[in-house]
């Protein structure tokens, strides 16, 4: 490539934006990426609130494990080696309805004999579903473009991956005859209801099994930044405070962006790696509106709860779920139950002996964007979201409400305020049961067809949500990139690296 026609921008610096660039540079490309916030990482954000240190996600990095196909990705983004990983010992505890409480154990075995012990009318379906996680250990999320992407692991799960990818929890459950087995089944999503397929269940408690599930020690931010190092070591670079407005375009062809501020930056090659939405308004008679962001598919979007509590949670191996049989009413609807996570597993989230938690309640972007138009009504409706997560756990653990210090409340207004994704979605899609067909299709696009140079990835563009998936995503734009211009891809790592 000659010096005027190797310039990238891209915008956002989300996972799929530094995964882009990371890849690009590698790859010969001259990136820039521009970023509308101050820091890296979109909903992968870490913040400090009076000492205590919370995150706006509790997911894992899938694959993150040797032996699998996906953790060549994380090392060639620099993650292994710069950031520290935490496998769990269990996806979390449920208070069942009767006193007792089961636990999620990230070990198969574990997990069989424990669920087989509480539930023995269903053990059955508990073989059952067993069966069909040991099935799912032979599974590896491929990587495009390396020779194991389409092994025979793959295909010797695919009718497990079909069978389980239309089964909904829900329906699972419907063939239970133990309630308290429903209700701790029904709890093995934290949130988001029990109509996705089951193999969003299968799938990171497969993972976990093989501990390849690594969640950052040091914070969302603490991966962020282990990939921006990696591009800035590729001599790609990151500029803060730069958000784009509009495209320049000349005869079909990109020409660069223009900046909020005034400022303009030429080149001949455009990836959009932000908001879905946002990255159509900015094409040529493009709208923000369709299909695809219709408000009403959209509008289930939780609330983030965090609390900084005198108290030390480190005894539990995971995030703790409480049935709330009254169903106080928060967040303009009526909750059900309650999810604590805890970060005592990272000793800077908290002083020594204190906690830092999270809590999602499920609410609707609706109920607060019309809130806002008063803002001391959506203050103290923030506030009552606190109290509420305060008030049930107290029941539970009596003297909790006296060692709460800080408490932070975001809601899906102030994600979308600080990300830029509409509606304030944590994840492009719901997963449904048509998910998986589109995702062995392989169909996502990265190119545009009406706009020469133009590029998008990120979780829009795929048929899965989640930061592994805008990882991939990243990846996946700047192969067909380099393919469309006849420029080797280079992953980025040379010798024993890799």
């Amino acid at each position: 490539m000659d010096r005027m026609s190797d310039e990238l921008l891209i915008i956002g610096a989300g996972t799929a934006g530094l995964s882009a660039g990371v890849y690009a540079a590698a790859s010969g490309y001259r990136v820039t990426v521009l970023e509308m916030a101050g820091t890296p990482g979109g909903l992968c954000a870490t913040w400090s609130r009076g000492g205590y240190t919370f995150d706006g996600s509790a997911a894992g990095l899938a694959g993150s494990g040797p032996g699998a196909p996906l953790y060549r990705m994380w090392k060639e983004l620099g993650v292994i080696g710069r950031c520290p990983l935490r496998d769990p010992e269990s996806f979390g505890s449920v208070r069942l309805s009767d006193g007792r409480t089961v636990t999620v154990w990230t070990d198969i075995d574990r997990f069989e004999a424990h669920f087989l012990d509480n539930f023995p009318r269903d053990a059955r379906a508990v073989r059952a579903f067993v069966g069909a996680l040991r099935a799912c250990l032979r599974f590896d999320m491929p990587l495009a473009g390396e020779p194991r992407g389409a092994g025979p692991s793959a295909l010797s799960t695919l009718p497990v991956l079909l069978r389980y990818g239309t089964l909904t929890l829900r329906r699972f459950l419907e063939g239970l005859s133990d309630p308290l087995a429903v209700e701790a089944f029904g709890n093995l999503v934290h949130f988001g209801g029990t109509d996705v397929p089951l193999l969003t269940v299968l799938l990171p408690l497969a993972y976990a099994h093989r501990r390849m599930t690594g969640i950052p020690r040091g914070g969302w931010i603490s991966f962020a930044r282990a990939i921006e190092a990696r591009l800035g070591e590729l001599g790609g670079r990151v500029l803060y405070g730069a958000r784009v407005v509009r495209l320049k375009i000349e005869s079909g062809k990109v020409r660069g962006v223009a900046l909020a501020d005034g400022r303009e930056f030429p080149a001949d090659r455009v990836l959009s790696a932000a908001d879905g939405r946002f990255t159509r308004s900015l094409l040529p008679g493009g709208s923000s509106d369709g299909a695809e962001f219709d408000p009403r598919r959209m509008s289930d979007q939780p609330v983030q709860v965090n609390l900084g509590v005198a108290e030390d949670w480190s005894e539990y191996p995971g995030p703790l779920t409480w049935l709330l049989p009254d169903a106080p009413s928060a967040a303009g609807r009526p909750q059900h139950r309650l999810t604590v996570h805890h970060r005592c597993y990272d000793p800077a989230s908290a002083p020594a002996g204190k906690s830092a938690l999270m809590a999602f309640l499920e609410s609707d972007y609706g109920f607060w964007k019309d809130l806002e138009a008063d803002r001391a009504r959506y203050e103290a409706e923030k506030r009552r979201c606190a109290d509420i997560v305060v008030q049930a756990v107290q029941r539970f653990r009596p003297g909790f409400a006296g060692k709460v210090e800080v408490t932070d409340v975001s809601t899906p207004r102030t994600r979308e305020r600080y990300t830029g994704n509409y509606m304030g979605t944590m994840q492009a899609r719901k997963p449904d049961a048509g998910m998986i067909r589109t995702l062995l299709r392989g169909a996502a696009r990265y190119d545009d067809p009406g706009l020469d140079g133009f590029w998008r990835a990120g979780q829009w563009v795929e048929a899965w949500g989640g930061i592994t998936t805008a990882a991939q995503s990243g990846r996946n734009a700047i192969r067909a990139m380099c393919r469309r211009d006849g420029v080797p891809f280079a992953p980025g790592l040379r010798g024993d690296a890799a």
